[in-house]
C-alpha cells in the first residue's frame, strides 16, 4: 500500500484525493465474511476463506493498477455473490412485457441471482412476442451450457395477476416498462427533410399517463406492498401524479433515470480523458436532478488514474487535464444521449436501460445507494420528485440520502437544484390522496 501511495505522489498533481484512503471495499469484504461466517455452511465457508485471502493480497500489491484490476474487482464479485447467498430472493414482475426495453428487462433480471421468479406482465395472453422471448431466452442459455438462468419465467395478463392469489408468494418488486417511447422528427425518406414535428412532451405524457394510470391500478391492488420502479417517459413527478392516485405511498415509487444519466456522463468523460492520453482505471460520475434538459451533471464527479490519484471532474479542469470547452462538451452529449439515440435508431434505447434497471435493483438489495428519482421532504410540508441518492430502509421502503455523505455541491449547481426541486414538488397530504 505504501508503494502505491508513493506511486500517487510521484504524479505531480498537489493535493489529491485517494480512493484507497477511502476503505468502504476493505471494510464491506470485512462485514460479508463475518456474516459468511455466521451462515455455516460449506459454501459461505468457501467464500469467506477466497475473500480472505484477496485481502491479504492487498499488502503485497506493486501498483495501484494491480490492486485495482487483480483485488478489488474479485472481491466486489466475491462479496457480491456471498450477499445473493446470504440474502432472500424475491418476485420482480415486469409490465410491457412485449415491449423492446420489457423484453430486455425480463432477460437480466432472470439472470439476476437475487431473484426466484420473474413474472412478464402483458395485456393480451396467448403467443406473443414475451412468450416468443422468453422461448428463444430459454434456448439460447442451452446453448451457452451455463446455468445463468436463476429465476424461473412467467407470462401473465394483468388480469391474471389481480385474480390469482398472491398471498402465498406476492410480487415483491414491479418494474414499468410500459408506455410510448420517445420519437424522432419524421422524415421524407427522398429528401430526408422534416415533413412534420415529432410528438410533443405534452403529447407524450398524456399517453402515457392514461396507459400507466390502468397498469398501476391492477398492479398495486394485486401486490400493495410492491416496490415500484419506473422506466416511462417522460419520467418526472407529473408522470408519477397518476401513481399517487391509484394509492401508491411515495416511499414505494422510484424513478430511473439517474444511474442511465451518471453511466452516460461516465462514458464521455472517460472517453475525453482517454483521447487526450491519459490511463483512466475508474469514473465515479453523478447526474442529479430531473430527467431531461435540466439534470444536474456534478463537477465533484471523481476519476482515478492508474498511478492511484483521484481528481475530481472541476480539478481536472483547474489543472488543465481537460479543457473547459472538452467538459462542456460532455456536459452537452449527456443531457442530450437520449435524443441522439432516437434520431438514430428512431426509437428510445433499450439495452443500457434494462440492464441498468436491474443493476440498480440489486444495488439496493445489497444496501447500496443508488441515483434514482424519488420523492423527497421539500419547504413546507411538500415533497419534490427528483434525483439524487437514495437507499432502501425497513424492508422494501424508500429512503433519500442526505447530499453531504455522497457528493459536494458548487454554488450554481445548488442553485440549479432548489430550482429543480421547487418545479417537481407536491403538497404532501395530496400524496396519500
Amino acid at each position: 500500500m505504501k508503494l502505491i501511495y508513493k506511486s500517487a505522489k510521484r504524479h505531480g498533481l498537489s493535493g489529491p484525493r485517494f480512493i484507497l484512503g477511502d476503505t468502504d471495499w476493505h471494510q464491506r469484504a470485512q462485514d460479508t465474511v463475518v456474516a459468511l461466517r455466521k451462515n455455516k455452511t460449506s459454501l459461505a465457508n468457501d467464500l469467506a476463506e477466497d475473500i480472505t485471502v484477496l485481502l491479504a493480497r492487498t499488502h503485497r500489491v506493486e501498483t495501484f493498477r494491480e490492486c485495482h484490476e487483480r483485488i478489488i474487482g474479485r472481491l466486489e464479485r466475491l462479496c457480491n455473490k456471498a450477499q445473493a447467498l446470504l440474502l432472500p430472493k424475491i418476485v420482480v414482475g415486469v409490465t410491457g412485457a412485449n415491449g423492446g426495453i420489457g423484453k430486455e428487462t425480463l432477460l437480466h433480471a432472470a439472470q439476476s441471482v437475487f431473484v426466484k421468479k420473474v413474472i412478464g406482465l402483458v395485456r393480451i395472453s396467448g403467443r406473443g412476442p414475451a412468450a416468443g422471448n422468453v422461448m428463444d431466452l430459454t434456448d439460447r442459455w442451452q446453448l451457452d451450457r451455463l446455468n445463468i438462468c436463476k429465476a424461473a419465467i412467467e407470462i401473465r395478463t394483468y388480469e391474471d395477476l389481480e385474480d390469482t392469489p398472491a398471498v402465498h408468494e406476492p410480487v415483491d418488486v414491479f418494474i414499468h416498462t410500459v408506455g410510448q417511447g420517445r420519437k424522432p422528427v419524421p422524415l421524407n425518406p427522398d429528401t430526408l427533410k422534416p415533413i412534420a414535428p415529432p410528438p410533443t412532451r405534452q403529447e407524450l405524457l398524456a399517453h402515457n399517463q392514461s396507459v400507466l394510470k390502468d397498469v398501476v391500478d391492477y398492479t398495486h391492488r394485486a401486490c400493495p406492498g410492491a416496490l415500484h420502479i419506473f422506466v416511462t417517459n417522460p419520467i418526472g413527478h407529473r408522470l408519477m401524479q397518476v401513481v399517487l392516485e391509484k394509492g401508491v405511498p411515495p416511499e414505494k415509487i422510484l424513478g430511473f433515470g439517474g444511474e442511465l444519466d451518471s453511466a452516460r456522463f461516465r462514458h464521455f468523460i472517460r472517453q475525453a480523458l482517454e483521447a487526450e492520453g491519459h490511463c483512466v482505471l475508474d469514473v465515479r460520475a453523478q447526474v442529479i436532478g430531473e430527467h431531461n434538459d435540466n439534470m444536474i451533471p456534478l463537477q465533484s464527479s471523481d476519476v482515478t488514474f492508474d498511478s492511484g490519484v483521484t481528481l475530481p471532474l472541476e480539478r481536472c479542469l483547474a489543472e488543465g487535464i481537460l479543457s473547459a470547452q472538452s467538459v462542456q462538451k460532455i456536459i452537452k452529449r449527456t443531457i442530450g444521449r437520449g435524443m441522439e439515440i432516437v434520431d438514430s435508431q428512431g426509437t428510445s434505447a433499450v439495452r443500457a436501460p434494462a440492464r441498468g434497471l436491474v443493476v440498480m435493483l440489486e444495488k439496493l438489495l445489497r444496501g447500496e445507494v443508488v441515483n434514482g428519482l424519488s420523492y423527497r421532504p421539500f419547504r413546507h410540508g411538500k415533497l419534490s420528485f427528483v434525483g439524487g441518492p437514495v437507499r432502501l430502509k425497513n424492508g422494501l421502503a424508500l429512503v433519500p440520502e442526505p447530499f453531504d455523505k455522497h457528493s459536494s455541491l458548487t454554488p450554481s449547481e445548488k442553485a440549479c437544484w432548489l430550482k429543480s426541486m421547487q418545479a417537481s414538488c407536491i403538497n404532501a397530504c395530496h400524496s396519500h390522496s
